[in-house]
């Protein structure tokens, strides 16, 4: 499976190796990153560092971190606890929280820097002991996290590893569900609906018209679902309600129509006027088709919106008569059609949303392989187990088909065959869409079964970085080789485990020179006086570690 160590990695030395430029082809790749061919880069991050302010003094919990995600690649990032891994993520999506503290470099998300305006969001002032006091700008912190509205979701979606933290508790799932839906993907489903009106003939007349699906064929194709219902098999019933569905131009009638006949059985015309009912959502009142264009409106500059902040963080200057302006127009809208809030017209305006809102996250829940998910969509939180809460996050985080998902840890709390199912559901999402996704684990089976990079972390710093493959194959850092030689071999079914002595070490005062070399087998003079550089052993094989003598790359 995997080999120890190579007997050419390891050339202790008493100083520091020169710097020996390559010859070979690889040495003109040595600052280029990833192989060509691969997809586009769609993030970079740049000398990453984040701290954390504590009355102990200042963790240094990332310190110049490198990474790059490329279009329809996972990179994979593994670790002990308390590395860094989480915080990385973290840091990328500007979620740290108080005492933490993004302090420098730069995330490119595909040329638009997230970070843009840092180094003005907050002062520094030293106090006595080594303790550090931040003081920020509440209004530019507000400006930030308005301005990174404008990547999450669509941009950058992120699977948290606590999902119960991140979801409100006062709502069900179906809102919290159904509100990303409408945040990210509401002009699509706004269009679905209003042209579904359309080619059934509703801007001819009220809902109780007699045309397109309530005329004729309509109801010949109703009473047809009814028929079959009788006795076909689950999977030839939703089948023939998708199918009814599509016909009529809402995809998520299908779902409605299949938990309405499913437990019907050999007694179909006891769910018909249920299912007429549904149906009858496929036509628009002229107050529902109004308010629908209103919404359609308000996304509309909302969007435009988002593209103003994307622009300013690609541009590096402020764009804010552009948002002023922006923000006024949808003020305006939302003011002339204020009687959309009034209790009584507002429940009768909004039901086609909140119903195709609402069986769109069926359909989602349906994806993470839920059981009853038209249950699980009414219910809270609270009432989930912690799977079935880990399983709606990840439905929320994949619905808007992201750029890039940041998978925190996100089959810790399931069961083996749903993490299988799960990891599927992320594959086909790279494969379908070209997501980049970033995924953390303790794991390295998983890594080794869905990575195509993986970077090995420790203490807050990348120590190598490569193809998933090549890196299983020929461990270079001592670190690397020490998490490879802890993991069961069916091969070597004798082979004693062993574990890496001590552990992670206090960022507050970490070791000097390479952070890993008190732990280390290896370590010689030079470890313990300044930090190595990251070298290229390979192609796109990088680790920093004085026991080799490629050419540099940045760290």
């Amino acid at each position: 499976m995997l080999t120890r160590r190579p007997a050419r990695l390891l050339r202790p030395a008493a100083a520091a190796p020169p710097v020996v430029p390559r010859t070979t082809p690889r040495a003109a790749t040595a600052n280029a990153g990833p192989s060509r061919g691969r997809g586009q880069v769609v993030l970079d991050v740049q000398n990453l560092k984040t701290y954390f302010f504590t009355y102990d003094g200042i963790v240094r919990a990332l310190d110049g971190v490198n990474l790059s995600f490329r279009r329809a690649e996972t990179t994979g990032i593994v670790g002990e606890t308390g590395c860094g891994k989480s915080v990385t993520a973290f840091s990328i999506s500007r979620l740290i929280a108080e005492p933490g503290r993004v302090v420098s470099g730069k995330v490119l998300y595909r040329g638009a820097n997230l970070l843009w305006g840092l180094e003005k969001e907050a002062r520094f002032r030293r106090l006595r002991g080594g303790r550090v006091k931040v003081i920020r700008s509440f209004r530019r912190v507000v400006a930030a996290n308005e301005r990174m509205s404008a990547v999450r979701g669509r941009g950058i979606s992120m699977i948290f590893q606590e999902p119960s933290q991140a979801m409100n508790p006062v709502f069900s799932v179906a809102d919290q569900l159904g509100e990303t839906l409408l945040l990210h993907r509401g002009v699509e489903i706004v269009n679905g609906l209003l042209e579904a009106d359309q080619g059934h003939g509703g801007e001819a007349g009220d809902v109780g018209g007699a045309s397109g699906a309530f005329g004729s064929e309509g109801g010949a194709g109703i009473d047809q679902l009814l028929q079959s219902a009788a006795h076909a098999t689950p999977e030839e019933l939703r089948a023939a309600t998708d199918a009814y569905g599509n016909s009529l131009g809402v995809g998520s009638l299908g779902a409605e129509l299949y938990y309405l006949l499913r437990p019907v059985g050999v007694r179909p015309t006891a769910a018909a006027r249920g299912v007429r009912k549904a149906v009858r959502r496929v036509r628009l009142s002229r107050w529902q088709r109004n308010y629908l264009r209103h919404q359609r409106r308000v996304m509309v500059l909302s969007n435009r919106l988002r593209d103003v902040y994307l622009k300013e963080m690609t541009l590096g200057k402020s764009l804010a008569f552009q948002r002023r302006r922006l923000r006024a127009r949808i003020r305006w809208e939302k003011t002339l059609r204020f009687y959309y809030g009034i209790a009584g017209i507002k429940r009768r305006v909004t039901k086609p949303l909140q119903l195709e809102t609402f069986w769109r996250s069926v359909q989602l829940l349906e994806g993470v392989r839920i059981a009853n998910p038209a249950q699980v969509a009414k219910s809270y939180p609270h009432e989930l187990s912690g799977g079935m809460l880990q399983r709606v996050m990840i439905a929320m985080a994949m619905s808007a088909e992201p750029d890039i998902l940041i998978a925190d840890e996100p089959t810790t709390a399931l069961d083996v065959p749903i993490q299988a199912q799960i990891l599927d559901l992320m594959r086909g999402l790279k494969q379908r869409a070209g997501t980049a996704i970033l995924l953390i684990t303790h794991d390295l089976a998983v890594v080794a079964e869905v990575a195509d990079r993986l970077c090995v972390m420790y203490a807050g710093q990348i120590v190598e970085r490569g193809p998933v493959r090549d890196v299983f194959r020929q461990p270079l850092h001592p670190y690397t080789q020490g998490l490879l030689a802890s993991i069961p071999r069916l091969d070597q079914p004798d082979r004693e485990l062993r574990s890496i002595a001590g552990s992670v070490p206090n960022l507050i005062d970490p070791p000097s020179g390479c952070r890993f070399h008190p732990r280390c087998p290896h370590a010689m003079p030079i470890c313990r006086e300044a930090r190595p550089p990251t070298t290229l052993e390979g192609p796109d094989h990088a680790v920093a570690c004085y026991l080799y003598h490629g050419p540099r790359v940045e760290g």
